[in-house]
């Protein structure tokens, strides 16, 4: 109860302290957040209009690039030179090279234009000022830049003075042809209604104009800038796509093009290339180009990130702060709190013991005196502990016996079987309470009774709980349990009478043996005849007992048994308190044959013998007691042939010298008659007694020999011989030689 008390206490302090904890988490994390979020938009943001910036830089270059190209095309058209190459069928040589001569001028005077091309209607030829052509002067259809001639075709499908991104072939006088990145700028004027090309002034300005602007404004070269069209093709090359590669299947390509139908600039987050990268886009009206400046994510939010873990930081120190804090006001706020609920706890601990402890009383006396009682008066004390029994309907008790008590004593402390009986309840009522209503009630130490109540209309649903209620008990609490099942009473007053009847029915398990499920509905064959002790059957079982024939005395042991028919308890018990007296008999006597008491308390064997539950039981213990009895005797025999031995040879080491000893004298000294004596001692030390002792007197002669210069005839006599000459005759025949020769040999 304390171990449970201090778990609810140590539950509510910690759930104050969790809140506290979860209070402070939640507001560090929701701010840290919130700052971080916050930062990010704003770097973001600010990120943004800087490259918005750069972005509308780049677009002024673009938008120079077509004003500088724009004066020069009008430039072209104005100069009276070159206007006889424009509307003159055949202009003469002179005017055609002077005209050339101006066009190259205004080709040298402008870095940046590449080439210019002039096309004359009339003529039907393309005059053309690059800085390496050969050929300055051909036919439309002769023209080596095949593009020229289809914008020359197809020119209403191009806006004028509008940026045309081409690829054109550059000759050289060694007639290798390479590719040159430009821009086409187209110029041409349409006389009044007329749909037909009159003349075109065609300028192409090369790329790296471009370039050279983004580059210039690209300080910190940690991102990359490029330009599409309209169609999602590059009309600026970088290191990793090459002049007008096809994009639009790109996916932030796709998602530039859709945003920018909407909104002219903006940026998003997204994987370039497989790199999570800030995407910045602009887009030009005039040429509809999208001005595009892709940055590394991790790149532009380093600053950020150092914020974020300098953020981190301060939330963890504020987090430790709030812990330690947390920590002390959680006790605080914890103290009365505790008083109260300790006080509460006690409160319901005493209340809902007291209500325990009374109805386990109330239940015990209806179950021990119910008889006695007047059924309104039982009927009133059930509602006061809250127990629901209908009187109308059968009763029955069942009793639960641990088995082997004396064992399971032993082996738990009284705590222990205290909650093991508890659970062995817990096991009953959940089972039993789904065929009726029942009540569990603690009886004693060993005995916890079921008060089942309800209409029982077949026998098999109870007896088959019962057996559940057996297996639960084994399965889960390691305990064997005898069950005892009464008759179904009809009235609360028959309760004690069903108690007292499943106790009777328990004297069973005697002869049922373990786990056994007894109700009145079993039949027992009963005594016709009075029981006769089988006193034959017991004096063959002492006989083999004196003998030390284990196996043969618990042979006739098991037919003594054998002999009660039918099996009773009473008759058992008699005839065990019978056989314990015999056995006690029969070893006293022995015990005053041999002079050695049996070291055997008959007492401690009744006393448990008495404690045993069963029939196997006590059969098992007779035959430990025959065991150990059989291995006595076996031990007093040795003893008692062990100390005839030790007396018979101190007789002869003290009275050798006697000329009169003999197995006749020793046997009247030691109170037997010769022949067994000489009989037992022969079959202990494989020799006769007169052997025996002639080799004794023959062993202290030849000591006398060596050891002394008195005569022969002496010697002989000191030894037990009447006469020298049977001494001399003895002694040759246990050393081979004579006693003279004995001592002269020395040996």
């Amino acid at each position: 109860m304390k171990l449970t008390a201090a778990r609810t206490s140590n539950k509510l302090y910690a759930n104050i302290f969790l809140s506290l904890i979860v209070c402070i988490i939640l507001t560090i994390v929701t701010l840290s957040s919130t700052l971080y979020a916050s930062f990010e938009k704003i770097a973001l943001s600010n990120i943004y209009a800087s490259e918005k910036s750069s972005l509308s830089q780049t677009s002024y270059s673009a938008k120079s690039m077509i004003e500088n190209s724009t004066n020069y095309a009008l430039q072209i058209y104005a100069d009276p030179l070159l206007d006889k190459l424009l509307h003159y069928t055949s202009p003469g040589n002179v005017e055609t090279n002077a005209a050339l001569n101006r066009l190259n001028a205004y080709l040298n005077m402008n870095y940046f234009i590449h080439s210019i091309y002039l096309y004359s209607k009339n003529s039907k030829t393309v005059y053309s000022a690059t800085l390496s052509s050969v050929n300055t002067v051909q036919s439309l259809d002769d023209f080596y830049d095949a593009d020229a001639r289809m914008l020359v075709e197809h020119f209403t499908n191009y806006k004028r003075l509008a940026p045309i991104p081409r690829a054109i072939p550059v000759q050289t006088p060694f007639q290798e042809v390479k590719m040159a990145n430009v821009y086409t700028f187209v110029f041409y004027d349409l006389q009044g209604q007329s749909k037909d090309l009159d003349n075109m002034i065609m300028l192409n300005v090369p790329e790296r104009w471009m370039k050279d602007a983004i580059t210039s404004l690209d300080m910190n070269k940690n991102g990359s800038t490029f330009i599409i069209d309209n169609k999602g093709t590059l009309v600026t090359s970088t290191d990793s796509m090459p002049f007008l590669a096809d994009l639009k299947d790109k996916p932030y390509v796709q998602k530039i093009r859709t945003a920018s139908a909407n909104q002219a600039s903006d940026y998003f987050v997204d994987d370039v290339e497989g790199v999570k990268s800030l995407v910045v886009y602009s887009k030009h009206e005039f040429t509809n180009w999208l001005f595009i400046r892709v940055l590394p994510y991790d790149t532009i939010m380093g600053k950020v990130e150092t914020i974020k873990k300098t953020v981190l930081w301060i939330c963890l120190v504020i987090l430790l702060v709030g812990l330690s804090i947390s920590f002390f006001l959680s006790r605080t706020l914890y103290k009365p709190i505790e008083k109260v609920t300790s006080k509460l706890n006690t409160l319901m601990k005493e209340k809902r013991n007291n209500h325990d402890k009374l109805k386990q009383n109330f239940l015990r006396q209806l179950v021990h005196n119910s008889g006695f009682r007047k059924p309104l008066d039982i009927e009133t004390q059930l509602s006061e502990f809250d127990i629901v029994m209908d009187p109308t309907s059968d009763f029955i008790i069942v009793l639960f016996v641990i088995d082997r008590f004396d064992s399971f004593s032993k082996q738990y402390h009284f705590e222990d079987r205290v909650l093991l009986r508890y659970g062995m309840m817990n096991i009953a009522s959940e089972l039993f309470s789904q065929i009726g209503i029942c009540e569990c009630i603690d009886i004693d130490e060993k005995t916890i009774a079921v008060l089942l109540n309800g209409s029982f209309q077949s026998d098999h649903a109870w007896m088959d709980t019962v057996k559940n209620v057996q297996d639960a008990a084994e399965q889960f609490l390691g305990i064997s349990l005898s069950a005892s099942i009464s008759r179904t009473g009809d009235s609360l007053i028959e309760i004690s009478d069903l108690y007292l009847e499943a106790l009777q029915q328990l004297k069973y398990k005697f002869t049922d043996g373990y786990r056994c499920l007894l109700h009145s509905r079993q039949h027992r064959p009963q005594t016709i005849t009075p029981y006769i002790h089988p006193l034959g059957l017991e004096n063959n079982m002492l006989e083999t007992l004196k003998l030390g024939k284990a196996e043969e005395s618990k042979k006739w042991f098991g037919e003594v048994v054998r002999a009660v028919d039918p099996p009773s308890y009473i008759v058992y018990n008699m005839l065990f308190n019978q056989l314990a007296f015999s056995l006690s008999t029969t070893a006293l006597q022995m015990d005053k044959n041999t002079g050695i008491p049996l070291d055997y308390d008959f007492s401690s064997f009744i006393h448990h013998m008495h404690k045993l539950e069963t029939l196997q039981d006590v059969h098992n213990h007779f035959c430990e007691l025959i065991d150990q009895l059989c291995l006595g005797f076996k031990d007093k025999k040795s003893s008692k042939h062990d100390n005839l031995i030790a007396s018979i040879d101190n007789i002869i080491h003290q009275n050798y010298a006697d000329r009169e000893l003999s197995l006749f004298k020793i046997a009247e000294i030691l109170d037997l008659s010769p022949a067994y004596l000489g009989r037992i001692f022969k079959k202990l030390a494989n020799q006769s007694v007169p052997d025996y002792l002639n080799e004794f007197r023959i062993e202290r002669a030849k000591e006398l020999l060596l050891s002394t210069h008195a005569p022969i005839e002496e010697i002989s006599q000191k030894t037990g011989y009447n006469n020298s000459t049977y001494f001399y005759k003895v002694f040759k025949k246990y050393t081979g030689i004579t006693p003279a020769e004995y001592r002269n040999n020395g040996t």
